[in-house]
């Protein structure tokens, strides 16, 4: 059996946000095996914290900042701002909260987010999105009971472009960003909220 230290407890704690003893006797059924003992955490951890999160209040975090140089060695000319929360302040002191944060914050500087979820949406927008994707369905002779269909259809298109949560991930778009926070909050067990964004860019 291969010696466990308090040292890669910590480590395997910083990646996965996942209890001491959860990480502890992954390590051990692992043989020291640091990345499958992050897959069993996940895998256990997962299952086990999916869905318990949801009321609870995400209340300690991080604000990360981003910027972006287009031309390498000239001034950055896009700069972001996210404040990414969790519930405690170990979680949120962990490389692999802030390299979340950093992921997020790059993705908005490159895919432009108008509001961080559906909810922020003005309705009046929604309601004319609608209107126009009804009456286009209509004016292209599609039949009423599959019109419905069709508007929904544009509203979630219109959601995927706009809204962050309903982003494809920039680096990986099998993911959205709402998943991206899901599978953290999984292997945390802790609520991971997009709580704020700003994206600047010169030239705008």
């Amino acid at each position: 059996m291969p010696q466990i230290t308090a040292a890669d407890v910590k480590r395997l704690r910083e990646a996965t946000g996942a209890g001491m003893m959860d990480c502890k006797r992954a390590l051990v059924d692992a043989d020291g095996d640091f990345d499958r003992a992050a897959e069993l955490v996940r895998e256990r951890t997962g299952a086990k914290m999916g869905d318990r999160v949801g009321d609870r209040s995400a209340s300690e975090g991080i604000v990360h900042a981003y910027l972006h140089a287009p031309t390498p060695g000239l001034p950055p000319k896009v700069g972001v701002m996210v404040a990414l929360n969790c519930e405690t302040d170990f979680v949120a002191k962990g490389e692999a909260f802030r390299a979340l944060a950093n992921d997020i914050a790059l993705h908005i500087a490159a895919m432009r987010p108008a509001v961080i979820d559906e909810g922020d949406v003005d309705a009046e927008l929604i309601a004319d999105e609608r209107k126009f994707a009804e009456k286009q369905a209509r004016d292209e002779g599609k039949p009423d009971h599959i019109v419905d269909k069709i508007v929904e259809g544009k509203l979630q298109a219109f959601y995927k472009d706009r809204v962050l949560l309903n982003q494809a991930f920039v680096r990986d778009d099998k993911r959205t960003i709402r998943q991206l926070l899901e599978e953290f909050q999984r292997t945390s067990g802790e609520k991971i909220v997009v709580s704020r964004m700003a994206r600047f860019e010169i030239g705008a």
